[in-house]
């Protein structure tokens, strides 16, 4: 045990309280989300009550889809409450890792995780990466406590909440086998003629058992998924580059978006924690066998252009974790030497400098500029000591207008329909198995009096929703639209607008326009449905 002093407690529990109360003003004042992603996953869980089918959606991503099922009934801001306290959980079992390990200024750890720069922003949206959080650091203190069936379960369901967490499933099955008592390091001593080969054989058959126990979230989901719709989860693995729209970049890409995501002060603490925890490795064996794999893992995938990566931060964010137990480390190793009182003003101006940072956010309040208004010249980037909370952009505020306009000028029942989820979350439309059939359906197949939100940014990227699609129709008509705040000089109509509404006013057309190439969203689609 590493008990706590009267003043640390208080100390820890303050800044668990000042974190908590920072993050729930934001949920609660935010206006906006970070990724459309979010309300696309909201709704998604929210409809699996009325289309089961959704818990075998492969993009909602059925370990998180499972979790957020339960909350969204309740509306979006219960799932983000319950997606915080998921969180919160986080850092308790953080702390708890962090005992057995014997961190030094243990109070510090759940400061230096609440308190990272993108835990306030990411700690409660409708993602997968606080769920995923959540499974990994439980999966690694299950296993420092040496419960091992359930360590095994939670890795393996790290990989239904994210397609990449297969391969921490991977190199938590070779670390465990290669551990104390395992058939791999039982292996070893037989080939180093310290044991009988026989020895073996009772190891093969824990790690048999223990490997089933970490592969059986995966089988019973695939099971399930072909049973009752035919399909196999798993291949998903073998289709590496389904699409080029997200883009690719340089091997180091995550580099800066780690330290910028985690703060500058965490971030250098974080790497005087890995000097400090030289001389007890084994220790920490399990989180180095998997944390930075996770991060070699995504800047190889990024790197490459596979999987549909985009190179986005947040996708990160797990690794919160262990930056924070390397952070309590490296600001012990700060304060371990020197004179008394500089080592008691250092061990509370650090903390308090990774606490400014938390409300500061500088990354996210650079990323969250009006940077159209600050390139056109109207404006100048505007930073302040505490970062706002979320705002609509201009396409979920262009697209909210238009659909509360289109709601407001035709008659109650009219089919009105998008691809932007913005428009469905505004109506509170459920994915039911009957409204994804006709969203999905060919334009020239849809009845007539059907009214459709064109939108520039996703639109394009399927040809059957294209704007010549509709615009080349004989049966579509432009009634509405909304100019961008910075149309593009001299480009198409297309080019000119955020968003226009189209109403189908005759049943002429035999078929829809057809392209020579698949948009880069059919690509995709060909691939994941």
């Amino acid at each position: 045990m590493n008990p706590l002093t009267r003043q640390e407690r208080w100390l820890m529990w303050s800044s668990i309280l000042v974190g908590l109360a920072w993050i729930l003003y934001r949920l609660l004042a935010s206006t906006g989300w970070i990724l459309d992603d979010e309300i696309s996953h909201y709704l998604f869980s929210k409809s699996v009550w009325e289309n089961s089918d959704q818990i075998f959606n492969h993009w909602t991503r059925p370990g998180r889809n499972l979790l957020h099922c339960l909350a969204a009934p309740f509306g979006f801001t219960a799932t983000r409450i319950f997606t915080l306290v998921l969180a919160m959980l986080s850092v308790w079992v953080t702390f708890k890792v962090g005992r057995i390990l014997k961190v030094n200024l243990l109070w510090t750890v759940p400061l230096m995780l609440i308190f990272q720069s993108w835990f306030p922003e990411l700690s409660y949206p409708v993602l997968t990466q606080t769920p995923f959080m959540l499974f990994w650091i439980l999966g690694v203190w299950l296993a420092l406590t040496k419960r091992w069936h359930l360590a095994g379960f939670c890795f393996g369901y790290l990989s239904l909440i994210r397609h990449e967490g297969i391969l921490l499933t991977a190199a938590w099955g070779i670390w465990l086998t290669f551990s104390e008592g395992g058939f791999g390091q039982q292996c070893i001593l037989v080939l180093r003629r310290k044991v009988k080969a026989l020895s073996t054989l009772p190891k093969l058959g824990c790690d048999a058992l223990y490997g089933l126990s970490t592969v059986s979230a995966i089988i019973l989901y695939n099971l399930a998924a072909l049973c009752f719709n035919g399909t196999f989860p798993f291949s998903v693995y073998f289709e590496s580059e389904p699409t080029t729209m997200y883009g690719s970049g340089t091997i180091y890409h995550y580099v800066p978006l780690l330290a910028s995501g985690v703060g500058a002060f965490c971030f250098i603490l974080s790497i005087g924690g890995m000097f400090n925890i030289r001389t007890r490795l084994g220790d920490w064996s399990l989180l180095l066998a998997t944390y930075p794999l996770y991060f070699i893992l995504h800047s190889l995938i990024y790197w490459q252009g596979a999987f549909a990566s985009g190179g986005y931060y947040l996708f990160l964010m797990p690794m919160a974790p262990f930056i924070a137990l390397l952070a309590a480390e490296g600001l012990s190793l700060i304060v371990g030497k020197g004179d008394v009182r500089w080592r008691n003003c250092l061990s509370l101006i650090l903390p308090a400098l990774v606490v400014f940072e938390g409300f500061n956010m500088t990354h996210h309040q650079a990323r969250h500029q009006n940077w159209a208004v600050i390139y056109n010249g109207d404006g100048k980037p505007v930073f302040g000591i505490t970062a706002r909370p979320m705002r609509k952009g201009e396409m979920n505020n262009k697209l909210t207008e238009a659909s509360l306009w289109a709601s407001n000028n035709y008659p109650e029942g009219t089919l009105i329909l998008a691809k932007h989820v913005t428009h469905n979350f505004t109506q509170g439309t459920l994915a039911t198995k009957q409204r994804e059939r006709i969203e999905n359906a060919p334009l020239h197949t849809m009845p007539v009096g059907t009214v459709f939100l064109w939108d520039r940014l996703y639109c394009d990227h399927e040809n059957r929703l294209k704007y010549s699609s509709f615009h080349e129709s004989q049966d579509w008509k432009e009634v509405e639209r909304w100019k961008l705040d910075y149309p593009k000089e001299g480009g198409q109509t297309k080019d000119q607008f955020a968003v226009i509404i189209f109403e189908k006013v005759s049943q002429i057309d035999q078929s829809d326009k057809e392209y020579t190439e698949l948009g880069e969203s059919d690509k995709y689609n060909n691939v994941y449905d």
